[in-house]
């Protein structure tokens, strides 16, 4: 039944297309976008390319966790079942 329902909820394939199409559309979400390379270009000029890339690693995968918990709570599911369909950690 999890399977079932991590295939549904965690697993959907086109989602970030999907996403991204919506959010391309708004003209918000593009300045944005475009403020926010301008910014690394910047700073991965002043840090470096290695630091830069693990800082931006980091920072992309707590966004994507933070975004994702939205994305489930959003859908009305209760913390238990978003809990329980999380991987385990090691």
């Amino acid at each position: 039944m999890n399977d079932i329902l991590a295939t549904l909820f965690l697993n959907n394939p086109y989602l970030p297309e999907q996403v991204y199409a919506f959010c391309n559309q708004l003209p918000e979400f593009r300045k944005a976008e475009q403020d926010y390379s301008t910014f690394a270009a910047r700073l991965r000029t002043q840090l470096g390319s290695a630091d830069f890339d693990d800082f931006e690693e980091t920072l992309n995968w707590y966004l994507a966790r933070y975004a994702h918990a939205y994305y489930l709570f959003g859908l009305g599911l209760r913390q238990e079942v978003v809990s329980a369909l999380q991987p385990k950690m090691p």
